[in-house]
């Protein structure tokens, strides 16, 4: 009997010492909720300042303080291709004082770079999208390719030869071409550059063709010095109705990157929800959403769930790109 009431005491005892454990763990996410925001949030980004993300997040940052009732500061955070404040945010405690403008770069990442200590897809709590823009594919103002046609047609005759410019290896602007090889059979012959400096090579002849955006090149696009064959969305841009889109000619093509609004995994649900709806309000702004525009990209809301559902698409979409172009950055 004796026996019996000890191990029936011990049994109880470890049941209470689990419970009491399991409400140790919770009451940290608790808490954070109750006192978020504890100061001032930090809006950070891996891009230089006066970039399109800098800008973006500058723009963003005063509707979301008037929601959030907190002081936001943007933080340009520079460095390896986004990599550097990706691996920074994934490794910052869970409290909604962190926030990370995130573009669709780092899908491209993920899909090219197995030496990432952090995984796009799991290390971040996405909060929802705050725009998207095409790319453009454009020659100069003389070039004799008129159209997409043009162009692939001049790359199948000319295997190889063709050149174009992007801003790197294993960008974005890269795979954007590397998927149009993949859908058409062409072969063109890539040549990186830093920013916007192929345009001048563009412009003077030595290059056949460069892939932008357009607001990298809107000048030169409006001025007449460059024309852009397409835009890379799969219907005609809003504000660019003139340019074709790609799939015009090459159907099912779609290139469409995107910023969004994340902070590091396990965020509490309490400030996930609220930090999105200050996101979604501040997203309704008239003013905000011209000043989008006028950098030739839309502001475009969505849910937490549909925005880590684009990103499990676009790194899958971009691992088969990377994979037909034998595109490794880790070796």
């Amino acid at each position: 009997m004796r026996s019996r009431f000890i191990k029936t005491g011990r049994r109880e005892a470890l049941t209470a010492l689990g419970a009491l454990g399991a409400a140790s763990l919770l009451a940290p996410a608790s808490l954070r909720a109750q006192t978020f925001p504890s100061g001032p949030i930090r809006l950070v980004h891996g891009y230089n300042a006066g970039s399109g993300p800098d800008i973006l997040a500058r723009q963003l940052a005063p509707l979301m303080v008037e929601r959030l009732g907190a002081q936001i500061v943007v933080e340009a955070r520079p460095g390896a291709g986004e990599r550097l404040v990706a691996s920074q945010v994934a490794r910052a405690p869970a409290d909604g004082q962190t926030l990370y403008m995130i573009t669709g770069g780092q899908t491209v990442v993920a899909a090219t770079d197995a030496s990432l200590q952090y995984d796009v897809r799991k290390d971040f709590s996405y909060i929802g999208m705050v725009s998207q823009y095409p790319f453009a594919f454009m020659v100069s103002a003389d070039s004799p390719l008129r159209t997409l046609a043009d162009l692939l047609e001049a790359a199948r005759r000319n295997p190889g030869k063709v050149s174009y410019s992007s801003v790197g290896i294993g960008t974005t602007l890269h795979m954007a071409v590397e998927l149009l090889s993949s859908m058409t059979g062409v072969s063109m012959h890539h040549i990186p550059y830093k920013g916007t400096a192929a345009y001048n090579d563009l412009i003077g002849g030595s290059l056949d063709m460069s892939v932008g955006t357009l607001a990298g090149a809107q000048g030169l696009l409006r001025d007449g010095r460059m024309r852009a064959l397409c835009v890379t969305s799969p219907q005609r841009w809003p504000g660019w109705e003139e340019i074709p889109s790609a799939a015009e000619t090459v159907p099912g093509y779609d290139v469409v990157t995107w910023a969004a609004l994340c902070a590091p995994g396990g965020l509490p649900e309490a400030i996930r929800s609220r930090v999105a709806e200050a996101l979604r309000q501040s997203l309704d702004d008239a003013e905000l959403r011209a000043k989008v525009a006028a950098t030739g990209s839309v502001v475009y809301a969505n849910t937490s769930d549909q925005m880590r559902e684009r990103v499990e698409r676009d790194v899958e979409k971009w691992q088969k790109v990377a994979a037909f172009a034998n595109i490794r950055l880790d070796r």
